[in-house]
């Protein structure tokens, strides 16, 4: 049995041929890692921003359409001949504080026995609105 090991597995040899990262490149690569989560940081801003919108606007809609139901539900006033508008203020909706809603019926409108209903619903102090218009007879 030969104890000698060949030249080609000597440890120092092995050694020797190994490398490893440099300073350098690890700091560059932190670098380049950290410029990308700061981009993805960003787009996460801009992805909150437009779900605090898009749920401001689909909670102004159902509050317009929350009026409209009940207007269609109790009926317009008999007494009615003019028109007539009541806006609830930002604080009095429950559950909507940033929001306004202004409900307005003209009474035979556009013409005889057809009352046009309209729900204008208002947020962000007045930087946005949308409005619902339904169009009931008696």
């Amino acid at each position: 049995m030969n104890n000698t090991i060949p030249e080609g597995y000597r440890l120092t040899s092995c050694l020797r041929d190994q490398r490893g990262f440099s300073l350098l490149e690890v700091l560059m690569s932190l670098v380049v890692v950290f410029l990308a989560l700061l981009g993805f940081a960003g787009y996460s801003v801009v992805a909150h921003t437009g779900m605090t919108a898009s749920e401001k606007m689909t909670r102004a809609v159902t509050l317009a359409q929350e009026k409209l139901e009940d207007v269609r539900r109790d009926g317009v006033p008999n007494s009615l001949t003019a028109a007539w508008a009541n806006t609830e203020p930002y604080g009095s909706i429950a559950g909507a504080s940033h929001h306004q809603r202004t409900l307005t019926i003209q009474p035979h409108f556009p013409i005889s026995g057809l009352h046009t209903v309209t729900v204008e619903v208002r947020w962000d102090h007045d930087a946005h609105s949308t409005t619902l218009t339904i169009y009931l007879t008696k």
